[in-house]
């Protein structure tokens, strides 16, 4: 039994749900208690902390966390998900230039009233958003107050296909970015690929794969 208390940065792998790659931990280290410390999209990779034993009595502290991320957006289409993954339910023709695009990004800096999207994991009445969605049940979603630290496009990777860089506070929506950031282009966006590069003081370079701990050889910062 693995007994002692802290974190494990784990960089989770594309297509793995947070809570899998919880237990796939749990059954490889077998502690007495674990958890992680904030989910993340099952399309998205890099950090996610994992609290193990007393740890994860840390879990309103580190949720609370600032996080960085790296985003790529497309424009020009919207899906019920706000991803690549759901289903086409807007379309239109546009061209968007890598100068407007900066320009409108730069507005989405500050404290904003953020709707989360319909499939999200937030909470109504004990049920996720997307559980319900899934089922075809009306969701009514509130808004969360968020800070956006910095919002920055850093580069076209092609036609109406963006590179971003989002520091914000925690609780924070990078596909409800994208949305809020084509509604203010007059079109319709979708984010394609997102990685979480740091979580509080924690980033990439202190992280781990499943891999890594399948082999006993990654870093744990005990508390």
């Amino acid at each position: 039994m693995f007994e002692k208390n802290g974190i494990i940065v784990l960089n989770k792998p594309t297509g793995m749900s947070s809570s899998l790659a919880v237990q796939i931990v749990k059954r490889t280290i077998k502690p007495n208690k674990i958890g992680h410390l904030g989910t993340l999209d099952p399309l998205g990779t890099g950090i996610l902390l994992i609290a193990v034993n007393k740890a994860t009595k840390l879990f309103d502290e580190y949720l609370k966390k600032d996080k960085t991320y790296r985003a790529v957006f497309y424009f020009g289409k919207e899906t019920d998900t706000l991803d690549s993954e759901g289903k086409v339910i807007k379309e239109n023709d546009v061209d968007i230039s890598l100068n407007r695009l900066v320009e409108v990004s730069k507005k989405f800096e500050g404290e904003f009233e953020q709707m989360p999207p319909l499939y999200s994991a937030k909470k109504i009445n004990g049920k996720k958003a997307y559980e319900l969605a899934r089922q075809g049940k009306e969701v009514q979603l509130k808004t969360r107050h968020i800070h956006i630290y910095s919002c920055k496009v850093l580069s076209q990777i092609k036609k109406n296909t963006f590179m971003f860089e989002i520091k914000c506070s925690s609780g924070t929506y990078i596909r409800s970015i994208c949305r809020d950031i084509a509604n203010a282009l007059s079109t319709y966006g979708i984010m394609l690929a997102i990685i979480r590069t740091k979580c509080g003081i924690y980033t990439l370079n202190d992280s781990c794969t499943l891999e890594d701990i399948k082999n006993n050889n990654y870093k744990f910062y005990e508390i």
